[in-house]
């Protein structure tokens, strides 16, 4: 069992083979879709590309981290078969939407279904929220339902960024490895490994997704990623890893570890809400697709798609930075300055799109 080597050897290794794997398997699945001429279909909405470009890209990070991360999570690790059904549930729901387009309503039975799996029976859940607007400790039914609730919809949220050329695979590899490095900086080696893994996969799609893209992650990629990156949020909080931030065990305990991950997610789940707000105002499916998230503003505005990629990850690092600066403060300061980057963004992007006359 490589469980046995030193943690920093499991650390390299569960990086660098998952990413030599997804290497592998996605150009393995750009011959095989090319040849059977399986390519995402353009909507003129969201899907404008011209050239024939396959969205199953999600198949090779499913392939590097599946195959990699069980050889470093001990025998012993907590509902570890049960996130893995959860995945698994995942990628076919996925993969059956890239190719046959499943109705949303069913898709998100399969994504209720899978975050339930592993919220109830592998007991990762959201069960307090240690003091924020002054609630405290959650009854069993309320954490499973809230839970539930908010990994369903960050999975959505996941979704909804996978927008353009590696937008989402920049984002993947940015909570990934924030997560793995701050769960091996406190010596939570299986999690760390689990979050490396899934780095490295990444990592092998954005080596064919980063713009101009040969592939796209598609909803078999998007689903999982934004599913397994909320289970690595949850384990965060409940770990010792929550304590190293400022050593702000002192000062608010797990609700500086909630804070940091609201900062992380801040961004796409702003997007995703503003947009739920402009659809409901014109009486539009919150799950209706259309070009109102920030990218697709920028995105008509003339900038390409490398640099709106590396806006969003500076603009997240941003949030993520001025959360740890004002960590201690008081709950409302601290959201305002996390706010700050992504309402920024937002104000340009709509003066952007203006001027391009869109």
């Amino acid at each position: 069992m490589l469980t046995t080597l030193p943690a920093y050897c499991q650390y390299l290794l569960s990086f660098a083979l998952a990413a030599l794997v997804g290497v592998y398997a996605v150009r393995k699945i750009i011959f095989i879709t090319a040849k059977r001429k399986i390519f995402d279909i353009p909507d003129n909405i969201r899907k404008i590309h011209g050239e024939q470009i396959p969205s199953l890209g999600g198949i090779g990070i499913f392939i590097g981290y599946m195959a990699i991360a069980p050889f470093f999570v001990p025998l012993n690790f907590s509902g570890w078969n049960y996130i893995i059904i959860s995945s698994v549930i995942l990628f076919f729901t996925g993969v059956y939407d890239d190719i046959m387009n499943m109705r949303p309503s069913k898709k998100l039975l399969a994504q209720l279904a899978a975050t339930a799996i592993t919220v109830y029976f592998a007991d990762i859940r959201i069960t307090s929220l240690y003091g924020t607007f002054g609630i405290h400790e959650l009854p069993f039914p309320v954490s499973v339902l809230l839970t539930t609730f908010c990994g369903t919809f960050f999975i959505n949220v996941f979704n909804f960024i996978d927008g353009i050329d590696g937008l989402a695979c920049m984002m993947s590899l940015l909570y990934t490895t924030l997560f793995g490095l701050l769960m091996a900086f406190s010596n939570e080696t299986a999690t760390a490994c689990i979050a490396f893994s899934l780095t490295g996969a990444t990592a092998g799609l954005l080596f064919f997704n980063y713009p101009p893209a040969k592939i796209y992650m598609g909803d078999t990629g998007s689903m999982l990623l934004g599913f397994s990156i909320f289970l690595l949020s949850l384990l965060f909080i409940r770990s010792s890893a929550s304590h190293i931030i400022y050593h702000i065990h002192d000062a608010f305990g797990g609700q500086s570890a909630l804070r940091l991950v609201i900062a992380v997610f801040f961004l796409p789940v702003f997007d995703a809400l503003r947009v739920f707000v402009l659809r409901a105002v014109k009486g539009i499916s919150p799950l209706k697709a259309d070009r109102r998230h920030l990218h697709y503003y920028l995105l008509d505005a003339g900038i390409s798609h490398a640099v709106i990629t590396w806006l969003f990850a500076a603009v997240n690092c941003s949030s993520i930075f001025l959360c740890l600066l004002f960590i201690n403060s008081p709950i409302w300061l601290v959201m305002a300055f996390m706010a700050l980057p992504s309402a920024l963004l937002a104000t340009g992007a709509g003066i952007l799109q203006r001027k391009a006359g869109v």
